[in-house]
């Protein structure tokens, strides 16, 4: 009897130990099923850098994608960037006639494509009957011009986008593209107008995308022009030309790094970047150029040589996103 007790109560026990584990295990069945927090994706991850520039990360930018293996600005040449790893990529993108914006450098195709005329002449049907050159000019390619529509498509969270011949004229009709297609945050628009014009023209809308002004030594007032901008928008990074390594340029650069704004120069001809260009890599090597800007501030480079930089920036240990 006394056993038979006992066994009564260890069954109980068992019984109601197992109610206990289920009533206890439910709340982390149901925070299991919850909704987890989305990871980001590499555009995402790529803005946040641009957002909060840090000395252990320097942003590569393909200047017109990278031409030496595809057309310029083809969708080829973007593809490759992305492979690359490339974190931005500068195109350049005119207006069509029938209000299409396509990628292309030049007023005209002449130089970039079979065809010849001003792209403002032409339909976009006429721009995409005609394909575009090889890197050199000489031999023709199977890739038509892309519009900014399917760019932005390819390039959808992986790459951010540098909107090059946008300034102060198609800003409009880039940004109503950028929202279609839900890739607002991966478009970066730059120009050297005064925030002054740009708020006539645009109005709100400056406060609705990503700008950087372009600081030249042409640049009326600099002091002005940046501390506008500052106040106005307050940018989270600028496009800093500069072709004397002393001068009043170069000290606003390290202003900005204190302040952490990103900046981007550009390393594809001397009077850009104070002789520390593409070129004097290959004579001299890459320290006496890309490393000279980086330890002179710069967060974003530009070049017209997207591979080499790659492999200088992870030897340089300064590639962890």
């Amino acid at each position: 009897m006394k056993n038979y007790k006992l066994y009564i109560t260890f069954a109980l026990t068992l019984a109601l130990g197992s109610c206990n584990v289920k009533q206890s295990q439910a709340p982390l069945q149901e925070a299991k099923v919850a909704s987890p927090i989305a990871s980001k994706n590499r555009a995402e991850k790529i803005l946040d850098k641009i957002k909060n520039p840090t000395k252990d990360y320097v942003l590569a930018v393909a200047h017109r994608g990278d031409w030496r293996y595809a057309p310029e600005n083809s969708l080829l040449s973007i593809q490759r960037c992305i492979d690359l790893g490339i974190d931005i990529v500068e195109l350049d993108f005119r207006l069509t006639k029938d209000g299409h914006l396509v990628a292309m450098h030049d007023y005209t195709v002449d130089r970039t494509t079979t065809g010849k005329g001003k792209v403002s002449d032409m339909t976009l049907a006429e721009v995409k009957a005609l394909r575009l050159k090889s890197n050199c000019g000489i031999r023709y390619s199977r890739q038509q011009v892309p519009t900014l529509e399917e760019v932005m498509e390819l390039c959808k969270g992986k790459i951010m986008v540098n909107l090059d011949k946008t300034e102060g004229e198609t800003v409009q009709e880039a940004y109503d593209v950028l929202k279609k297609t839900g890739t607002v945050n991966q478009g970066i628009f730059k120009g050297d107008d005064s925030i002054e014009f740009m708020r006539e023209k645009y109005g709100s809308l400056m406060d609705s995308i990503i700008y950087f002004p372009k600081v030249w030594p042409r640049t009326k007032d600099k002091t002005a022009f940046i501390a506008n901008y500052n106040r106005e928008i307050a940018p989270i990074g600028y496009e800093m030309i500069f072709d004397e390594e002393d001068c009043f340029i170069t000290e606003e650069i390290k202003r900005m790094n204190q302040q952490g704004i990103t900046v981007q120069t550009c390393a594809l001809w001397d009077d850009l970047v104070a002789g520390h260009n593409d070129e004097r890599v290959l004579i001299e090597g890459p320290d006496a150029a890309w490393g000279w800007l980086i330890d002179n501030g710069t967060n974003a480079l530009m070049t017209d040589r997207p591979e080499e930089l790659i492999k200088y920036l992870e030897e340089r240990g300064v590639r962890n996103l």
